[in-house]
């Protein structure tokens, strides 16, 4: 997997848009999502998206303020929380050049859907400081998707959305994938998520891992 060199600054943690996802009322895989909101003291006030983990727990962005339940804030944009549920989706690395679809809820808070094609490239952002080597496409995203998950075309969720990079960023990149880029949004990947769910296993469970890899369930 080819690296871009840490530095890139992180333009905006989902404040706007970087193209225009689709609408859709309902569909079996990219439904799976679902909304989180801030609590106390400012309850209801931001909203974002967030995706199963296992039966136990699931997972957004850290950057929503004030989220209910939260069990873990791991290294990089990620927060495990409590959340039950017997659906659980079927988790893997992303794969360069693959068709990924981001889905979330958008502003008006309907969902939406963006698709576009996983980047090789791997990179910190000068923004977050968090040593995380982030993941991207150049699918479109806007403001509410923020945690929710990107799909692969297999309907196995790869990770899950974090922001996007202003034109400015990457225009004149060394890198041509990065240059040629129609638009360039950032998702935490499987792998970093898998990572910090083991720190998490290991440091507050006693050691215990409860269904530590999505992947090996069966998908819903």
């Amino acid at each position: 997997m080819k690296s871009l060199a840490a530095g890139l600054a992180l333009c905006a943690l989902l404040t706007g848009c970087n193209g225009i996802p689709t609408p859709f009322v309902n569909d079996p895989v990219y439904s799976q999502f679902f909304m989180v909101n801030s609590g106390p003291p400012l309850p209801l006030m931001f909203q974002g998206s967030a995706i199963q983990w296992n039966e136990d727990y699931a997972v957004t962005a850290k950057h929503i303020p004030f989220l209910w339940n939260v069990a873990h804030k791991g290294r990089g944009d990620l927060v495990f929380f409590k959340h039950k549920s017997k659906t659980v989706p079927q988790w893997r690395p992303h794969i360069a050049g693959e068709t990924l679809t981001a889905a979330g809820l958008s502003p008006f808070l309907f969902p939406v859907k963006g698709t576009g094609k996983a980047l090789a490239a791997r990179a910190e952002l000068a923004d977050l400081n968090d040593k995380v080597p982030y993941a991207f496409s150049d699918a479109p995203i806007v403001k509410g998707m923020s945690g929710g998950p990107v799909f692969g075309d297999d309907a196995k969720v790869v990770g899950i959305t974090v922001g996007f990079l202003a034109e400015r960023f990457y225009t004149k990149a060394a890198n041509p994938e990065i240059a040629n880029s129609k638009r360039f949004s950032v998702f935490m990947p499987y792998d970093e998520i898998l990572r910090e769910w083991n720190t998490f296993s290991r440091e507050s469970l006693d050691g215990r891992q409860v269904n530590p890899d999505p992947g090996t369930q069966a998908s819903n």
